[in-house]
């Protein structure tokens, strides 16, 4: 009795990949709204079906293109933030300069800062963006509650309110006619509101 020979193993697709990139490239220069399903299959070399079979429409593609910018950013934020302190107690001025230099790049500031909330709605884009920033500044926050520059206190309010504070920053560099121009006012607001922090023993009631 003859075996039946098992089918050779299937290499996996790269046409997620491809059309990711196809969008990624198409709508930092045109936009979400001014791109095509169509421009997006040709610049990827792929079939419309091949297109359908990774993703169920145009706004599904852009939202696993917009959760594959928003992890990239939260790893580059972390990394060069990590790259660049010499001591735990710098995390949060150095980590808010590196998001806001971050906040410059064209794919972040036309794809994740400007169409994302309309395309994909506000509480969804929310939930992409948020954590980054949350995760982030509650980890800096968290040295300076330890080393008493912070008085003891829960942490989530203050995270919220500068996490808020860093996505109303992105989104008004991502809008405005001068990004680098933008990118310093916030900046030294925010770095006000870093001086205040790090001025010590922050308490936690409201003055």
């Amino acid at each position: 009795m003859s075996r039946t020979k098992a089918a050779p193993a299937q290499k996996p697709s790269n046409n997620r990949r491809k059309l990711l990139d196809a969008a990624r490239e198409l709508m930092v220069e045109k936009g979400y709204a001014d791109t095509g399903t169509e421009e997006i299959v040709a610049r990827a070399g792929v079939t419309r079906g091949a297109l359908y079979y990774q993703f169920a429409d145009k706004r599904d593609l852009f939202l696993a293109l917009c959760q594959e910018l928003a992890d990239a950013l939260g790893q580059r934020v972390f990394e060069r933030t990590m790259a660049r302190i010499t001591s735990d107690r710098e995390d949060l001025e150095i980590g808010l300069e590196e998001m806001l230099n971050a906040f410059l790049q064209a794919d972040i500031q036309r794809l994740l800062l400007r169409d994302g909330p309309a395309v994909l709605g506000f509480e969804t884009w929310k939930t992409l963006v948020e954590p980054i920033n949350r995760v982030l500044v509650e980890h800096a926050l968290q040295h300076l509650l330890d080393d008493g520059t912070l008085a003891p206190q829960p942490l989530e309010p203050i995270a919220d309110v500068m996490s808020g504070a860093m996505i109303q920053a992105g989104q008004a560099i991502a809008a405005s006619p001068d990004p680098t121009a933008a990118r310093a006012a916030y900046g030294q607001a925010l770095s006000t509101m870093v001086a205040g922090i790090m001025g010590g023993n922050v308490a936690a009631s409201a003055k």
